[in-house]
């Protein structure tokens, strides 16, 4: 009888062993990110470099709203999705994600609709994206090749939404592909674009003018962690720092410029020390 019981309590003894490091989230990284290009570099670059460090990559495709409180809630462990003037509007006050590395950049450009006219004509209509930061780059796009000449900013130096040329309508994020038939041009960010299908380099897209390069540094989309856990559980940090150093790898920059082909532009900078 005693040897049974103890064969059966070494076998209990293995199973919670075995449960307890298959729960092991030390290992485990979980990102939330945008469709394209976000989640597609995470699963197809970032991941096969994770798994040789003996990491577990875990990517969710959420919406760009929820992102940033759910890195602060801790439901994720990071997110990448945006850029570093979207995410100081989400700390105005407290900084409570911050940016670990500069990645990728996605020029913000013109895009054909319905193009009944061309894009300089006055009678032509534009969709601008309704969020501060995208809406702004796209009215600037539009004054710097002379299609508007100026347009009314609120207190903070952004556009104001309330105050638009007649022309241009401000639309949601993720209605603008499915609306930009109704408009002769729409100004949409790349990622948008992307996720719906949308080709750059098509014969009506490829000469409508882009952001410039210059613009690259400050509109990098970034990968982001929360900032009081970085500097609080080592654990954490460990995982943060090795998912940072696979995205500033010379790997996922030769898949990025291999894959998109200057659609989208490799900008990696590390921003830990600073």
């Amino acid at each position: 009888m005693k040897s049974k019981l103890t064969v059966v309590g070494l076998a209990g003894l293995l199973l919670v062993s075995g449960l307890t490091s298959c729960g092991d989230t030390s290992k485990t990284i979980s990102v939330c990110a945008s469709e394209l290009p976000h989640a597609q570099i995470l699963n197809e670059s970032v991941k096969p470099i994770l798994e040789k460090e003996g990491y577990t990559l875990q990517v969710k495709v959420l919406d760009w709203t929820m992102q940033n409180d759910s890195v602060y809630s801790g439901d994720y462990d990071a997110n990448y999705f945006q850029h570093i003037p979207y995410l100081d509007t989400y700390n105005p006050k407290e900084d409570k994600v911050f940016a670990v590395a500069k990645v990728h950049y996605e020029p913000l450009r013109i895009y054909a609709g319905k193009a009944s006219v061309t894009y300089t004509d006055s009678k032509a209509t534009f969709e601008i994206c309704n969020d501060t930061s995208n809406g702004t780059r796209a009215l600037d796009l539009l004054v710097a090749n002379g299609v508007i000449s100026s347009y009314e900013k609120d207190s903070d130096g952004n556009a104001d939404f309330t105050k638009l040329p007649s022309n241009i309508t401000a639309v949601a994020e993720n209605l603008l592909v499915a609306s930009l038939p109704d408009y002769d041009y729409g100004l949409l960010p790349c990622n948008t674009a992307m996720t719906g299908n949308i080709d750059g380099n098509s014969e009506a897209n490829k000469d409508l003018p882009t952001e410039s390069d210059t613009l690259a540094s400050a509109k990098a989309n970034v990968l982001a962690a929360n900032t009081s856990k970085y500097k609080n559980d080592s654990t954490y940090k460990t995982k943060i720092d090795v998912l940072a150093d696979a995205l500033l790898s010379t790997t996922v920059k030769d898949y990025i410029d291999t894959t998109w082909k200057g659609v989208v532009l490799t900008y990696q900078e590390d921003l830990r020390t600073k």
